[in-house]
């Protein structure tokens, strides 16, 4: 018998050493293995974690009613587009409705929670091995239990408050995540038909930096002219063309900026009409602490900063209840039986109707200092709202005065325009008529295509910084009553478009 013994002893070290052996190569006994085996050595993953990690979203494509149009797309079919699909404003519904779940969740408070329970064991034991008799039984129970808390000095209240505010803080992200994906659309959108003006300008520098090549290479061949003249020309030829190609390098890039804010992958085949109407902008009241009160009470990311306010005021009074008793009923009901070896079912039922009273005594300066948490996020929560105040009326002013500037800009921009146009007619004129030098002609090429691509940017900072202004405000500006068509410009009068 010691034998046998023995031997199943063996066997059982024999088994248990194989299982350590085979335990090597899992991560409990060797985990270092599981990272990259250096700091200067990248982690190689496996060909099924690598298919995991790029198992990645597919970004929409352009919808079919939209394919007829989608070589001359308008600002307000890409509008209507991204507010649905750009990740921007999905990310923050998703956010809003999660936290309208945990409202909800919240408010089951108070209601009584209700709990049912079932039971069942066999037992069986005994024998001479122990000296007692043995035994044979079996017992069940199901039973239903029902609590609700009575009274907890406002805890519960400010729980379920604390859980609203955060909704409406989630809501107001979501106002101010679509009001952002509108800038971000409409400021992309100038900014790409800007760039193609842009190059349009440039194409129109490039055959006057030709012609004005052409005029050098005649008065060469006339005699009158000399080859440092033709190669001062060709070397301004070369700076418009590079001019050119990087104005048609930024078309590409603000077609894709526009892309990712519409929600499309950036390299999505596709171009927008450039026959848009002029921002129904009407003359801007000379106080700009007007559309500062504006944007003090429409600014959505404002709103969302004071619900934090609100909201850290809540939990601070779900903290301080802590400190109180709390008076809860409890109901049970219970039944059970019993079945020994050889014996009949006993049935019992038991009925428990209580109130307990829980009071907080010593809890190791948790709720203490849960209060000072708080209280702490609170203060921190009013000196964001400051800031955020301060953000508004920055962002207001800013974004009042570019605009302003931008209009007035035009204005002198299309005198520049017009002013360096006749200027560099002449001197190509005397230049052809040999009473001009070379230095006089490209200075005046030079300040042409300046005045163009000015008058091109200042056209299209009107858009954006008219775009960046309603972002600013959080809403429509108002209009005192110019009429439609005219851009405000200052003193000088107005643009009619």
């Amino acid at each position: 018998m010691a034998c046998i013994k023995h031997g199943y002893l063996f066997i059982v070290l024999l088994a248990a050493g194989h299982l350590i052996s085979c335990a090597g190569g899992v991560p409990e006994f060797d985990p270092y293995k599981e990272a990259s085996p250096a700091p200067g050595e990248e982690w190689v993953p496996s060909e099924k974690e690598r298919a995991k990690s790029f198992e990645l979203e597919e970004l929409p494509a352009m919808p079919e009613e939209l394919r007829p149009d989608e070589e001359k797309l308008t600002l307000s079919q890409l509008v209507d587009f991204a507010l649905v699909n750009n990740p921007t404003t999905q990310v923050a519904w998703q956010d809003a409705r999660a936290a309208a779940a945990v409202w909800a969740q919240s408010r089951g408070l108070y209601y009584p929670q209700i709990g049912g329970t079932a039971t069942y064991a066999y037992a069986k034991g005994g024998g001479s091995s122990t000296g007692s008799d043995p035994y044979e039984e079996q017992y069940a129970n199901i039973g239903l239990t029902l609590s609700y808390l009575l009274f907890d000095f406002g805890g519960r209240e400010a729980q379920i408050d604390a859980a609203r505010l955060a909704l409406i803080n989630a809501n107001w992200n979501q106002n101010d995540a679509i009001q952002n994906v509108l800038n971000a659309v409409a400021v992309s959108y100038y900014n790409f038909i800007g760039s193609k003006a842009l190059v349009s300008a440039f194409q129109t520098n490039l055959e006057e930096a030709q012609t004005s090549l052409e005029a050098a290479e005649l008065r060469l061949e006339a005699g009158v002219g000399t080859l440092p003249d033709v190669l001062q020309a060709r070397a301004q030829l070369s700076q418009v063309e590079l001019d050119l190609v990087d104005a048609e390098g930024n078309v590409q890039i603000f077609r894709g900026q526009l892309a990712t804010a519409v929600g499309w992958p950036a390299n999505i085949s596709y171009d927008v009409s450039d026959n848009e109407t002029e921002p129904p902008v009407a003359a801007l009241s000379d106080n700009v602490n007007d559309l500062i009160d504006i944007g003090m009470n429409n600014r959505p990311d404002l709103a969302a900063v004071q619900a934090t306010v609100r909201e850290q005021e809540a939990l601070l009074r779900e903290a301080k209840a802590q400190f109180f008793p709390t008076i809860s009923a409890t109901a049970q009901v219970l039944e059970w039986w019993v079945k020994p070896e050889g014996a009949t079912r006993d049935y019992f039922t038991n009925y428990l109707v209580g109130l307990q009273l829980q009071v907080p005594i010593f809890q190791g300066f948790t709720i203490i200092n849960s209060v000072r948490e708080a209280r702490a996020e609170l203060e921190s929560a009013r000196a964001a709202l400051k800031l955020q105040e301060q953000i508004v009326i920055n962002d207001v002013w800013n974004a009042y005065f570019n605009f302003r500037t931008a209009v007035q800009s035009l204005n002198a921009a299309g005198n520049l325009l017009e002013s360096a146009a006749e200027s560099y007619e002449a001197s190509l004129a005397r230049y052809k008529a040999g009473v001009g030098d070379i230095i006089e002609l490209l200075n005046a090429q030079t300040t042409l295509a300046q005045a163009r691509a000015e008058y091109v940017q200042s056209k299209t900072d009107i858009f954006t910084s008219y775009a960046d202004l309603v972002n600013a405000i959080g809403t429509e500006l108002p209009s005192p009553g110019a009429p439609e068509g005219e851009i405000p410009a200052g003193e000088g009068g107005t643009i009619t478009q």
